[in-house]
């Protein structure tokens, strides 16, 4: 909207410097002349429009950036929590005495292995060690249980 406003006003004020041009024909002399004045009001005019719309144009992206951002932390947090809910329910053994930040760490190392392309044999693999709880490791089913609640939401 500030960009519409700021351009129409920019060419408001061109069409205006244009009309206040005049002609004045003598003989064989034909000179146009404009107010020097004028012009450097018009200049200073176009160039605030133009200053206001690139403002304009900045705020929209910040705000567009600052959107992003926080849909993107949102999704991110979603997701923690609903793999801690997830795993509080499929393995409550290993998720006794834990804290849901150790839960969200193992999410973390889960999705980060992932990520790495290590193949779904060896996550799991490193999950039984990981998703262990005092001093027991978690079986092949629960650490495959824990792998398949954390792949789909990395």
């Amino acid at each position: 909207m500030r960009i519409a406003a700021a351009v129409l006003a920019a060419s408001a004020i061109a069409l205006a410097v244009t009309g206040c041009s005049s002609s004045n024909d003598n003989a064989n002399n034909t000179a146009t002349t404009t107010s020097p004045n004028l012009l450097d009001r018009a200049g200073s005019a176009v160039s605030s429009a133009a200053n206001a719309a690139e403002g304009a144009i900045s705020s929209a992206q910040g705000a567009v950036s600052s959107a992003k951002s926080a849909a993107g932390s949102a999704v991110d947090t979603a997701k923690v929590s609903s793999f801690t809910i997830a795993f509080k329910a499929a393995v409550p053994q290993l998720a006794e005495g834990r804290t849901d930040a150790a839960i969200e760490d193992i999410y973390t190392q889960t999705c980060a292995a992932i990520d790495d392309g290590k193949d779904e044999a060896q996550v799991v693999s490193d999950l039984e060690v990981r998703a262990g709880n005092n001093g027991t490791n978690a079986t092949q089913d629960q650490a495959q249980r824990v792998y398949n609640i954390a792949k789909p939401l990395c």
